[in-house]
């Protein structure tokens, strides 16, 4: 049969029918680390090589990253202004690109929300979900990182622990976390920050990002924290190690949890400083209460 060759992703597929892609990526993703014995932090630059890839190279870039033939060769290009663990994961989101169907055919790129419109609209939702599935996989190894997990109380002093170790950001870190935990966890990232409506009012501390697993309710994005609320010490050079309940984030208190959360200030692509504060939640469970997050 002519045709260019099946990729990973469409072999596996062959091999386990009715395997949905998502996990078939995560064992494509095992079955690469154990092929090289790989131990973290997982050499970007070695399973890059192992994938085909000639080189990766870090440029001025609009969007993250991306995987483009240069003649014979696959090259990855990197935003040199992201940090080395958004860089490191994007090299990782472009190398899960080459087990997928057709990715020699044209550029693989990786956007965000500040990538041009014109990169951006050519975009495969699906397929970008999986080449960053695959890099999480790769970045911070299921495997291990179930390990480092087993026994420890998840506070932002073991995900600082934990990014050191896998050399990864502290939020992609702390958000693996969240996923990997069995039991409730909650991941809330919030920064001081105006609306759109009223772009000239005092900033306010406001939810940019919350990653929950089973258990909790919605916070909404962009949702400001009440004022003398706990989130809010960091602010103030204060870290937070306590048992309390959360007010005003949801139409009912979350509580009792144990609230680890501190400053980790961040200066993105553009040079601009973000004062962002970090929470990892957890409840506490009560004899004859039952919290928001059981």
């Amino acid at each position: 049969m002519n045709g260019a060759p099946l990729s990973d992703l469409e072999l596996a597929r062959l091999e386990y029918p009715g395997t949905p892609d998502a996990q078939l990526v995560i064992e494509l993703a095992q079955r690469t680390l154990d092929e090289l014995a790989m131990e973290p932090p997982v050499s970007h630059k070695i399973i890059a090589s192992m994938r085909d890839i000639d080189q990766i190279e870090e440029t001025d870039l609009p969007w993250a990253g991306c995987l483009v033939r240069d003649g014979d060769r696959f090259v990855i290009k990197l935003r040199a202004a992201d940090t080395r663990g958004k860089k490191r994961f994007t090299a990782f989101h472009e190398v899960k690109h080459t087990y997928m169907p057709g990715f020699a055919l044209a550029p693989q790129y990786r956007c965000d929300p500040a990538t041009p419109p014109d990169v951006a609209r050519d975009r495969d939702p699906g397929l970008e979900a999986l080449c960053d599935l695959g890099a999480v996989e790769l970045l911070l190894p299921r495997r291990h990182f179930l390990n480092d997990l087993d026994g420890n109380t998840p506070t932002l002093t073991l995900a600082s622990q934990l990014a050191e170790r896998y050399d990864a950001s502290l939020e992609a870190t702390a958000r693996r976390i969240v996923t990997l935990r069995p039991t409730p966890t909650l991941l809330i990232a919030l920064e001081p920050s105006c609306t759109v409506s009223a772009p000239h009012d005092e900033p306010k501390l406001r939810v940019k990002r919350a990653y929950r697993n089973a258990g909790w309710p919605f916070i909404p994005p962009n949702k400001s924290v009440p004022p003398g609320s706990i989130l809010t010490s960091p602010l103030s050079g204060e870290a937070v190690n306590e048992v309390s309940t959360l007010t005003g984030l949801t139409a009912t208190p979350i509580g009792p949890v144990h609230i680890s959360a501190d400053l980790y200030p961040y200066t993105d692509d553009r040079g601009d400083q973000h004062m962002r504060v970090l929470a990892l939640i957890t409840p506490v469970s009560q004899p004859g209460q039952h919290n928001h997050a059981a």
